[in-house]
């Protein structure tokens, strides 16, 4: 069983930036919606695709990446959801600290829900009338953009590498389509941060990488907590503030969790204690 992991290209480099002195709105962290301690499988996306594993094991959701060359994958899963605050627990287990890895809201797609039967075939079967053979639902390689846009290739300070990078993509009744588009903030195991929009499989930054204190060097953990209430977009770090931004483009989708490897020597992040709350700007 194959979920969709498209490879999307991530510019990795580190800004210093000012930290923001107070949230730009107040936001209210209702009820719970959902929670997984993934401490069994076939709660989240899971798969064995070329370049990456995803899996539930040891009480932890993994992301492992064999090699890459800033390549993000990620899996979702759940309802679709409008204004939520999301937290996990992320450590990378992997030395290398150029890596990047942190969830992501509002992600375009239905994997892991229910998908509607074709009526049509309904009718048959309740009719008695034969039914006829399909071809196995299955969709082609994908090829991800071309290139970074220019405003993420011209807001890094360190060189840049994209390029073409593909991914197989296999449906099945329970998995549904999706590229990617939705709102990631992630870390950096060298102790950068961003919150970014992908769409059509390219990324670009609301808030560009920065440093900060508050996020710790791998492969110390860290807590993490990205808030998607309206059109506002915050990010916390170890119950500290590090970014926000204003954006509009997505009001709706799932939960997911991501990584990507900045060089060839691969990357292994960890994932537990993912709660997602509603929530509601004040």
């Amino acid at each position: 069983m194959k979920g969709l992991q498209v490879a999307l290209l991530l510019v990795l480099g580190a800004l210093t930036a000012c930290q923001p002195s107070g949230p730009l709105r107040s936001v209210a962290v209702g009820e719970e919606l959902v929670a997984y301690d993934f401490a069994r499988g076939q709660t989240f996306e899971e798969g064995v695709l070329p370049g990456a594993i995803l899996r539930i094991q040891d009480g932890t959701y993994q992301i492992r990446i064999e090699r890459g060359d800033r390549e993000l994958w990620w899996g979702q899963w759940g309802d679709t959801l409008g204004d939520v605050a999301i937290d996990v627990d992320v450590q990378q287990v992997t030395e290398a600290t150029g890596n990047a890895f942190g969830l992501m809201c509002r992600v375009r797609g239905t994997v892991g829900q229910p998908q509607t039967p074709d009526p049509e075939l309904v009718a048959m079967v309740d009719t008695g009338e034969p039914e006829t053979p399909q071809p196995e639902a299955t969709e082609a390689a994908a090829t991800a953009g071309s290139t970074a846009t220019p405003e993420a290739v011209e807001a890094t300070s360190a060189p840049t590498a994209v390029g073409d990078t593909e991914a197989t993509e296999e449906a099945t009744t329970t998995f549904a389509p999706t590229d990617g588009d939705g709102y990631l903030f992630l870390i950096q195991g060298s102790g950068a941060y961003g919150i970014f929009r992908s769409s059509g499989r390219r990324l670009q930054p609301l808030v560009d990488w920065a440093t900060s204190d508050a996020v710790n060097v791998s492969p110390v953990a860290n807590h993490l907590r990205a808030v998607c209430a309206g059109d506002y977009l915050a990010f916390y770090v170890n119950d500290r503030l590090v970014a926000e931004a204003i954006d509009d483009q997505y009001s709706v989708g799932q939960v997911g969790l991501v990584a990507s490897t900045a060089d060839r020597l691969g990357v292994q992040v960890n994932f537990d204690n993912l709660v997602v709350h509603a929530a509601s700007v004040g």
